[in-house]
């Protein structure tokens, strides 16, 4: 392997480890990489070359199922995409705020009436409720 990943080494393993290791991967939902590790863990405690702690580390990571880390990367964009919108909600306020002074009205009740929606999750809705003299 290249020297940016000095601990990666590709493996060739006979035909029965191999037919071992895709049932474990079967029977612990895993995938091929992690099974792979998990054995490695596994034998380096068992041989006491690894304490406990790093053991168990390992084992929990390794032990995953696939599931499940599907699941947790579905999720992952979801959340990445509510954190982004809520700053660029946040960047317009901070713009609002900075051109309170300058718009007429109509405009400033446009803002009071959003900055009333978002009062309890930006606070930026609440410097504009105060500009507007809604809050103290």
């Amino acid at each position: 392997m290249t020297s940016e990943r000095p601990n990666a080494h590709m493996i060739f393993l006979p035909t029965e480890l191999y037919m071992g290791l895709i049932k474990k991967m079967a029977a612990s939902e895993i995938g091929r990489s992690a099974a792979i590790l998990d054995c490695v863990n596994e034998s380096l405690h068992n041989q006491g070359f690894v304490s406990r702690k790093i053991y168990l580390k390992f084992r929990d990571r390794y032990r995953k199922k696939l599931v499940d880390i599907v699941k947790e990367r579905e999720e992952v964009p979801t959340i990445r995409c509510q954190e982004v919108e809520k700053l660029k909600l946040q960047r317009t306020l901070v713009m609002v705020i900075e051109q309170w002074d300058i718009h007429d009205q109509q405009w400033r009740q446009k803002w009071v009436s959003r900055a009333e929606e978002l009062k309890d999750t930006i606070p930026e809705a609440k410097e504009i409720l105060r500009k507007a003299g809604i809050l103290d």
